[in-house]
């Protein structure tokens, strides 16, 4: 329906640099080159760049097949592994980005594959190591918050004991990318770096709570301080980084001084972690309620990852329609009626990821964890701990480095729904496990399966007490001072119809 509703694919303005880099063959200072690796084949002057559409959307079709056998492997119920891919087949925001030139499907086709490949078998195999070693690297390079998923599941191989030459093939193929980038970015830009603006990207961030009238900043520091921004940009801090009145676009617009936005940002960290740290809580809790109570202007950004009714009117995405070089802007997208489009604007109303649906992937993965963590099935719980990690862990960093954008999010729609099935497969078998102990009773088939006894001997009169003799201490032997002898009472005879 979207290929049909929407000849073109759908343009971003981080679009146009990754398919400029992928034309020139350099690596991109602001995000990783990654991305514009895929689209160098697509990539020449006036190119129809549909392809690529089709490209990720075939990739999404891919991941709901794999994502379904994997939990069916695994051992969840079918239906069950059938629900918890229905996120990714149905979301609207999902299916959008798809639909756009930008790296996201990229990267989580390339994350979930790696995660997976690891958590296939119940024992990692050298092959499963290597291959999510290179499909997490590959993820990293595409963007770089794929690098605290990799030392998550790194992690992840030290919980499992998978043994040391299991771990040398995962980090083998993994550090030989991550290195050979680095290396050719250095090259490129003289700095070994995956970018050149994470510095920016976090002065950004807490521009929103930095109060430079109690901050304790160098002279330099305060030229990067605003003392009446617009409004809109407390929910928009991509705009302190993009927007011309900024001090950091205005004054130090160079890739060269990422390094003095960052010791900005660190400063404005440490002095005030806690408006910090309730920004950050404040906005991941957006991110898991029904709908997050942005403004005009972020709502119309969070409106741009939803279907168009038609597209190029404002706050819905346009076409990136054919161009000259690849460097050159694309042409304006006239808006037109568009019937198809409009059905499936009225469906990405409704047709998103409820963000109750990851609180409760978090909340039970929590408790697969903690809830009799010693009953089997322990493999289960750390792979619904790794799955879900890796989608709330993306959510959070997102969040705490950049900004608050269901965008960045979107690697939760697949993650947490597996990890949850997963998760849900553990609990129930640690609760069928827990059977009350019973004990022998004479209707109980133990009782019924007990051999007969021989009635006991009449008592030896020689060997009865005499109950009037007083007892005599000396005479009475200490205890254990000799062996026992079996008496007649205690030697009990089994008869020949019970053998």
């Amino acid at each position: 329906m979207f290929l049909v509703a929407y000849p073109h694919p759908f343009f971003f303005p981080d679009s146009r640099p990754y398919v400029a880099a992928a034309a020139d063959g350099t690596p991109y200072t602001v995000r990783p080159y990654g991305y514009s690796l895929l689209l160098k084949p697509f990539t020449h002057p006036f190119a129809e760049l549909a392809p690529v559409a089709l490209t990720q959307h075939l990739a999404g079709v891919a991941l709901i097949v794999a994502g379904y056998a994997f939990l069916v492997r695994r051992g969840t119920w079918p239906w069950l592994a059938a629900l918890a891919v229905v996120p990714l087949a149905l979301d609207a925001r999902q299916l959008t980005l798809e639909h756009y030139i930008l790296a996201e499907t990229t990267f989580v086709v390339l994350t979930v594959a790696g995660l997976m490949a690891l958590a296939w078998r119940e024992r990692i195999g050298a092959v499963g190591a290597a291959l999510g070693g290179v499909l997490l690297a590959l993820a990293a390079v595409t963007r770089t918050i794929g690098l605290p998923v990799l030392a998550l599941a790194m992690l992840y191989l030290l919980v499992r004991r998978c043994g040391w030459a299991r771990l040398g093939a995962f980090l083998l193929p993994a550090g030989l990318i991550l290195g050979g980038y680095l290396v050719w970015y250095h090259q490129t830009w003289q700095v070994y770096a995956f970018g050149q603006y994470q510095g920016r990207f976090l002065y950004a961030r807490v521009m929103p709570i930095a109060d430079c009238d109690r901050l304790q900043l160098t002279p330099q520091q305060r030229t990067l301080c605003m003392p009446d921004p617009p409004a809109f940009w407390t929910h928009r801090p991509d705009m302190y980084i993009w927007g011309s009145i900024s001090p950091a676009r205005s004054r130090y617009p160079l890739e060269a001084d990422d390094p003095f936005l960052g010791e900005f940002a660190k400063a404005v960290i440490t002095q005030e972690p806690g408006a910090y740290l309730r920004m950050v809580a404040t906005e991941v809790g957006w991110h898991l309620a029904p709908r997050a109570p942005l403004d005009g202007s972020a709502r119309c950004l969070a409106d741009l990852w939803l279907p168009p009714g038609k597209p190029g009117v404002s706050c819905s995405a346009g076409y990136y329609l054919p161009a000259g070089p690849p460097l050159w802007i694309p042409p304006t997208t006239i808006p037109a009626p568009n019937p198809l489009g409009e059905k499936l604007q009225r469906y990405g109303d409704v047709a998103t990821t409820p963000g109750p649906l990851y609180a409760a992937g978090v909340v039970l993965a929590l408790i697969a964890a903690l809830w009799r963590p010693r009953r089997p099935g322990w493999r289960t719980t750390a792979d619904a701990l790794l799955l879900v990690g890796a989608g709330f862990g993306t959510m959070v960093l997102s969040v705490a480095t950049s900004m608050f954008d269901y965008r960045y999010a979107v690697p939760a729609v697949t993650l947490i729904p597996l990890g949850t099935a997963l998760a849900i497969t553990r609990i129930v078998a640690v609760a069928r496990s827990r059977r009350p102990e019973t004990t022998a009773s004479p209707a109980s088939p133990a009782s019924a399966l007990a051999l007969p006894s021989a009635p006991l001997p009449p008592p030896d009169p020689a060997s009865s007490p005499d109950p009037a003799a007083s007892p005599d201490p000396a005479a009475s032997p200490a205890p254990d001072s000799a062996p026992r002898q079996p008496t007649a009472a205690s030697k009990i005879t089994i008869p020949e119809s019970s053998h």
